[in-house]
């Protein structure tokens, strides 16, 4: 369960724990204490204005989660540039429309759209919710993620999902593919 259908969830289990509790306080008074009408109906109308203004609050809510969440899964990274030695794009791969990729290398870098791993597979590239990951597939090929901004590149282990951002590098042996 989201965080935000979390939040909602307990904003309405707590506007109908206190509407009820309104209800009985309604109901204890009147019969308790032989109170007119017109104060019950007070507290009926209290009971009301808790419960409207806790639906209006869960509809706000969730039309700024909606498109807050529309414009944070908005997908950055939408190639991957093969460079040279010189640091210039050798070529380049859309990630356009795909939602998984394979990585490979022969004499030179490659990727697939289908997923074959008997094939020479270095890393597998997935798209999830608009976010791409990559993927080690197997053990004896080195596959490395050297972050934006960072100067290490990290090994990445079998079988653990990395997260990709733009200006991500990831090394396939010796050769370097630049996400972008």
């Amino acid at each position: 369960m989201k965080d935000s259908n979390k939040f909602i969830f307990i904003i309405i289990l707590s506007s109908l724990l206190l509407a009820f509790f309104l209800a009985e306080f309604a109901y204890y008074v009147y019969y308790a204490y032989e109170i007119t009408i017109y104060n019950v109906s007070i507290i009926l109308i209290a009971q009301l204005i808790v419960f409207s203004l806790t639906t209006l609050s869960v509809l706000v809510f969730s039309i700024w989660a909606f498109f807050n969440n529309n414009r944070r899964s908005a997908p950055g990274v939408t190639k991957i540039i093969l460079l040279s030695e010189s640091n210039s794009p050798k070529e380049e791969f859309s990630l356009i429309n795909r939602t998984s990729v394979l990585i490979g290398k022969r004499d030179t870098v490659y990727i697939r759209s289908e997923i074959d791993l008997t094939v020479d597979g270095y890393a597998v590239l997935n798209c999830v919710d608009n976010f791409w990951y990559v993927e080690r597939v197997f053990d004896e090929r080195s596959v490395g993620l050297k972050r934006a901004g960072e100067q290490f590149v990290y090994r990445l282990k079998i079988g653990m999902s990395y997260k990709l951002q733009v200006n991500d590098i990831i090394y396939i042996g010796t050769d370097r593919l630049l996400i972008n």
